[in-house]
């Protein structure tokens, strides 16, 4: 897996005086590590934007602060505007190349369920990420999942049915369900279902309680 490369410089501006550097298309960040102290960093949004979007959290990225040698760090903490999704700020942790490091890995499911082709079975995801943990050189990109096994309703893929590289540990849940084929819903059960939803809806929302007899107000 190739490592991609980031330029940064440091940063003087700091608390709520870091919106004029967003203003300005810089994005504030921080770069830390073990025994290491903690750097404020400005980074030019279109370049973090590019990079973050291949790399995520799970691939190696040559973190390079003005002319000093660049560091291997992975992003850890990316925090972005709910509406508009702009980065707002990021942490990047340097990593020792002899030392394990943990990642959280995208899970893709690839290829045709048999029971969804000739039966319409559902076929349903439930993790969307792989927690893993190994060297900083042997991180995958990604994890993919074939789901050419599901042929039955109910056929499952779990994490523990899952290949992975010697070189990597799996930390999630073995028991942890990544796909399912499930049967179709017949017409009958979703309009029980729709009448369910409509008797929940239907009950009043409890705002205040009364309160008991020598209770105090708070």
């Amino acid at each position: 897996m190739a490592t991609l490369e980031l330029k940064a410089d440091k940063r003087e501006i700091t608390g709520r005086s870091v919106k004029h550097l967003r203003s300005a298309g810089l994005i504030p960040a921080v770069v830390y590590g073990q025994g290491l102290e903690a750097t404020h960093l400005q980074i030019e949004e279109k370049a973090l934007h590019k990079v973050l979007r291949e790399a995520g959290t799970y691939q190696l990225i040559a973190l390079k602060v003005g002319n000093s040698k660049p560091q291997m760090t992975l992003a850890r903490d990316v925090q972005r505007d709910v509406l508009r999704h702009d980065y707002l700020h990021v942490d990047f942790y340097t990593v020792q190349m002899d030392q394990k490091v943990t990642a959280q890995v995208p899970i893709i499911l690839v290829g045709q369920s048999p029971a969804v082709q000739e039966m319409g079975a559902i076929l349903t995801q439930g993790l969307d990420e792989l927690e893993i943990e190994c060297l900083p050189g042997d991180l995958i990109s990604s994890m993919e999942v074939s789901v050419e096994g599901l042929v039955e309703f109910n056929d499952t893929v779990s994490v523990s049915d899952l290949a992975v590289p010697d070189t990597v540990t799996v930390l999630s849940d073995p028991e942890s369900m990544v796909a399912k084929v499930e049967p179709p819903q017949l017409p009958e059960e979703e309009e029980e279902e729709e009448e369910e939803e409509l008797l929940v809806s239907a009950e009043p929302e409890v705002i205040t309680e009364a309160k008991e007899e020598g209770e105090a107000e708070e």
